[in-house]
């Protein structure tokens, strides 16, 4: 009992510092490139890494259960009310940025009030939910 108990912690405690040196270096990484190798990485390659991170980083909060659910063998079917409901949602508010400004002439539905509050996290926040609710809504058929 012990025994088991104390793999499990290890495992937690690793899949935990793992999953914060990702975090750590994922967002670095931008960031020496911009200022310290003084590369003039182009504005919109940085932008869109940006948004897409936050998506990779809620995959990996979800992966960990996922890939114990699919240890089960059993067959698999998408959620779609959860995916529409909370997924598109989250995807449109973290991806607002890009949409915004790659298409200044298009009006989009609360966009001007999300770019306003850049200062609020929201698009970060939105991806890590949107890679988390992408996994999360497989489910079993």
């Amino acid at each position: 009992m012990l025994r088991k108990s104390l793999r499990r912690f290890l495992l937690y405690l690793f899949l935990t510092i793992s999953l914060l040196t990702i975090v750590f270096w994922g967002y670095k990484i931008p960031l020496v490139i911009h200022e310290n190798l003084k590369f003039e990485a182009p504005l919109m390659i940085l932008t869109i890494y940006s948004l897409i991170f936050p998506i990779f980083i809620g995959m990996m909060f979800r992966l960990p259960t996922l890939i114990k659910e699919i240890k089960d063998k059993k067959k698999w079917a998408i959620d779609w009310i959860k995916l529409s409901a909370i997924g598109i949602p989250s995807l449109y508010i973290s991806q607002i940025y890009l949409l915004y400004f790659s298409f200044p002439s298009v009006s989009f539905p609360f966009g001007a009030v999300l770019i306003r509050n850049y200062d609020i996290p929201l698009a970060t926040i939105s991806g890590i939910i949107f890679g988390y609710i992408v996994l999360d809504s497989l489910k079993e058929n």
